[in-house]
């Protein structure tokens, strides 16, 4: 689905960061929920605020940088979260977590036991601990996770955190029935706070989407300004292709400050999908005044513009979205082939059979691209002066169809059409070995649109007119005869076909058959086909002289 092809390009998580009102904390939520890149953008970038807990914020980089395996670097935040408050336990905590990644099982224990001394009475601590143990090796630690679980309990059971551990434990086994159950009661005894309603959400949108979206439903209305909570949802109504829903969710989180520039760019494109063209056009621009350089705002700004049939301004958009320096393997085929049609619009078709053709490089699965290519070709061809090259054009269009229909995914008309492409080779062909080998392609083709559709005049007309060209149109030989002769008999059985399209088609037929038997000394035939083209049309005086006149033998 294009929707999801555009969407590719954005990172799900910010790579940037936008200023956030509630600070610290947002990136605190941000990891407990498990999104530890979006964590460790607000942890970094609201490190030295006035409000921030060092000690705590400090801790959470020391556990996002342990996850990514580098236990120095961890181990050093966790040294500057003790310089910044040594009554905070965590980071004994997260040294003793360092410990247990470098085998010191020994040095680990101590640094427990002075988070426990610190804390004494905090269940949390406990549950930390049992992370740490279980994040180290869950095999290896199994009884020590399990007893510093059961530890917690002991001091307080209604701890919300203790169950979101479980419920991760679960997780962790694709046991998402359960998983939920324990994040429920996790909810259950502390309702206000979104970690345990996310993680709910993200498990059992496996099991039924709709009871995770109504769960976040639930807690984005008890605590509406939580960024995460707003943003999950937005994320489930998309995930779930509630697109609608979706675009008028990421509203809300893109008016919060807590947000990131990939919630600005999913909420153009779900714009541009609602076809709210001129709204997803206007935000993209207002995007591009903080940041001219962007990437997704610059290829919406364009397709907007297409869309909106803006099209010497999609065309300038798109030069500037196409110079981007570094980012060809970030353009689509979408990309190219709107850009292709624009061209077309604007009168340049050179380059848009270029842009048609870069179209199909990129995504050459996408078979329906070949038919944009191939009617490119076609619009160049019939603007070109040059004879030769005319006919090169048109051979490409028939080629490029061709390669459509060998791919297998065609209808009946997809070969009607195909056999008028070869007919274009025929008319303009002046090497008469390209001319037989696109008429031989034509006739087979044709034949087959025959054989499934018998009764359709349409393909017994084309078939006639394939034959005209290739005999030159000079009827004297009559390749056309027998399939125009076909087309007078179901015309003339055709009770519903509009009385004036149904005149046209025979006047063109009993021309052709006349010319050929007057061509062919049958004068007394040809006179009666003459005058089946005057009883169509009785005011004709010029060629009731002309009949008047035709010698008879």
């Amino acid at each position: 689905m294009k929707l999801k092809f555009i969407l590719t390009a954005i990172l799900i998580s910010g790579a940037a960061f936008i200023s956030r009102a509630d600070g610290y904390k947002d990136g605190v939520e941000y990891y407990q929920a498990g999104q530890e890149k979006n964590a460790e953008i607000v942890l970094q970038e609201t490190l030295n605020d006035p409000q921030t807990d060092k000690a705590e914020a400090y801790y959470y980089l020391g556990c996002i940088t342990l996850h990514k395996g580098d236990n120095a670097l961890a181990d050093k935040y966790f040294d500057q979260g003790i310089q910044a408050n040594a009554e905070y336990a965590y980071n004994y905590i997260g040294k003793g977590a360092v410990a247990l990644k470098n085998n010191n099982k020994d040095a680990a224990e101590d640094y427990f036991k002075q988070a426990e001394k610190i804390n004494k009475k905090d269940a949390k601590v406990k549950v930390d601990i049992a992370r740490a143990y279980y994040d180290a090796d869950k095999v290896k630690y199994n009884k020590e996770w399990n007893k510093a679980l059961k530890d917690a309990k002991k001091k307080d059971k209604t701890e919300a955190s203790i169950y979101i551990f479980e419920g991760d434990v679960y997780a962790d086994e694709q046991k998402y029935g359960d998983s939920a159950g324990y994040y429920e009661m996790a909810i259950m005894y502390d309702a206000e706070r979104p970690i345990a309603y996310v993680k709910y959400a993200n498990t059992y949108f496996h099991i039924n989407p709709t009871v995770a979206i109504q769960k976040l439903e639930e807690i984005v209305n008890k605590n509406p300004n939580s960024a995460l909570a707003q943003r999950e949802l937005a994320e489930k109504y998309y995930e779930n292709n509630q697109w609608t829903k979706a675009a008028a969710q990421y509203k809300f989180v893109i008016d919060n400050p807590n947000h990131f520039p990939s919630d600005d760019e999913r909420y153009v494109v779900l714009l541009y999908f609602g076809e709210k063209y001129a709204e997803s056009l206007a935000y993209a621009q207002a995007q591009l005044q903080k940041n001219p350089k962007s990437f997704q705002m610059l290829r919406m700004q364009f397709l907007n513009a297409a869309a909106l049939e803006k099209y010497e301004d999609a065309a300038k958009y798109a030069a500037d979205f196409f110079a981007l320096q570094g980012q060809d393997h970030l353009y689509t085929s979408n990309d190219y082939n709107t850009y292709g049609m624009v061209l077309e619009k604007v009168g340049r078709l050179d380059e848009a059979v270029k842009a048609y053709e870069k179209s199909v490089a990129v995504n050459p699965d996408k078979i329906e691209l070949l038919k944009d290519l191939s009617n490119a070709y076609a619009s160049v061809a019939g603007e070109e002066t040059d004879s030769v090259k005319r006919t090169d054009l048109y051979s490409k269009s028939a080629d490029a169809f061709q390669k459509f229909v060998d791919k297998g995914n065609y209808v009946t008309n997809d070969l009607y059409v195909l056999a008028g492409k070869y007919q274009n080779v025929i008319v303009t062909a002046v090497d008469s070995v390209k001319r037989e080998e696109a008429y031989k392609k034509a006739i087979c083709t044709i034949d087959t649109v025959i054989a499934k559709a018998p009764t359709d005049y349409r393909v017994y007309r084309r078939k006639a007119l394939i034959n005209f060209n290739m005999e030159n149109m000079n009827p004297k030989t009559g390749l056309a005869l027998d399939a125009y002769l076909k087309v007078e008999e179901l015309v003339n059985n055709d009770a519903e076909m509009d009385q004036a399209a149904k005149k046209d088609i025979l006047n063109e037929v009993y021309l052709y058959v006349a010319s050929y038997y007057l061509y062919n000394d049958d004068a007394a035939t040809a006179k009666a086909y003459y005058e089946k083209m005057l009883a169509l049309d009785p005011s004709n005086t010029a060629l009731r002289d002309y009949i008047s006149k035709m010698k008879v033998d």
